[in-house]
């Protein structure tokens, strides 16, 4: 089955689309045909950043409008010449494609029973007139789950001869096998803060480190931010905006602290943080945007003894993408596509909405 796994990080960098082919259930075969990223315009980025202060009737619009910008990547991705070639080779119609949307995030509060992720699935049917799977957390969230992290099945299925699997986007997440079941969590908070101090430098993101190299360590936020309480919890757990803005930034004062400063202290945050949660030895793969940025990673492999895999580049890009279309693949078919022992749900469940397209 062909899939286009599509998602939106809390890191804002921008919607990835990752074609990818499945096939079999046990193992489960996987390739990603062609893949790429569409960055959000300034427009865009800034929409879905304040997003979380909207009221309920401009959140419902967005949740419509953002779905058409979704649509419209996807058609246009659809029309490049690759992309058809592919198609045409593997004898498929655009109305056999699966698109898995993971949405975008705009509350994630599962303590409370509450998240959210826009972009609906309908009206991405309706534009692109393939089959749609989305809203894959809400249910697990309803089943007393965390509702994330949800990328471990793939790592269950597509990734296990590794020890750990390690992801560094908009937060770090990890994971890995504990007496013999998966096990995964939200580790700290990553691209999100360093995207936020680069764009009052002016930049989008703390690129290759040219930042947060020049800045110095700040002794007591980094203190404050080591004897966090969500850090001595046990997993299930996970991460949002809210925990950030209320807590993680809280006593920050911002505005009058050198962003070269923030960066260079979160960056050494993130990196204990992940060495903390991190098995002793074995190998460990490293995907997300935060594998590109060498003081995480050089930082990293001097806190662990863990051997640091960086895969190809398309895998470090597009995992996450790619996961999300194992998701619909899993989804479309009723398999289970969420761990309990993940998640901390009640069971194993199929989760994903799906809108058939009718034009068949």
């Amino acid at each position: 089955m062909l899939v286009l796994g599509v998602m939106s990080g809390t890191s804002l960098d921008g919607i990835d689309l990752a074609l990818c082919h499945f096939s079999g259930f046990g193992p489960i075969n996987y390739e990603i045909l062609y893949a790429e990223t569409i960055e959000y315009d300034r427009e865009w980025r800034e929409e879905l950043s304040n997003l979380y202060m909207r009221d309920g009737s401009y959140l419902c619009s967005m949740n419509i409008h953002y779905a058409r910008l979704i649509a419209l990547q996807i058609q246009n991705f659809l029309s490049k010449k690759e992309v058809i070639e592919i198609l045409k080779s593997r004898n498929t119609q655009n109305s056999d494609l699966l698109i898995s949307s993971h949405g975008h995030t705009v509350f994630h509060e599962p303590d409370t029973g509450l998240t959210l992720q826009i972009g609906h699935g309908a009206v991405i049917m309706a534009m692109t007139k393939c089959h749609v799977i989305c809203d894959f957390r809400s249910q697990d969230v309803a089943l007393g789950g965390q509702g994330a992290p949800l990328v471990p099945i793939g790592d269950e299925l597509l990734f296990g001869e590794y020890d750990a699997c390690l992801n560094i986007g908009g937060f770090a997440n990890v994971s890995l096998k504990i007496d013999g079941k998966r096990r995964a969590w939200d580790i700290c908070p990553a691209n999100i803060v360093l995207n936020r101090w680069a764009a009052r430098l002016g930049d989008t993101m703390d690129r290759d480190g040219k930042y947060s190299q020049t800045g110095r360590l700040i002794r007591e936020i980094l203190d404050q931010w080591e004897h966090l309480e969500y850090y001595q919890k046990k997993g299930p757990k996970s991460l949002g905006r809210e925990w950030v803005e209320s807590i993680f930034l809280e006593n920050v004062y911002e505005s009058v602290v050198n962003p070269r400063d923030l960066l260079h202290t979160a960056v050494e945050h993130i990196a204990r943080r992940i060495a903390a949660d991190l098995p002793s030895s074995g190998r460990v793969l490293v995907t997300g945007g935060g594998a590109y940025h060498p003081g995480i990673i050089n930082r990293l492999k001097q806190l662990t003894s863990a051997e640091i895999i960086l895969p190809d580049k398309w895998l470090i890009d597009f995992k996450e993408a790619l996961v999300f279309g194992l998701m619909g693949y899993l989804g479309w078919h009723n398999k289970i596509n969420v761990l309990s022992s993940v998640t901390g749900a009640e069971k194993d469940h199929c989760s994903g909405v799906i809108f058939k397209n009718q034009n068949f």
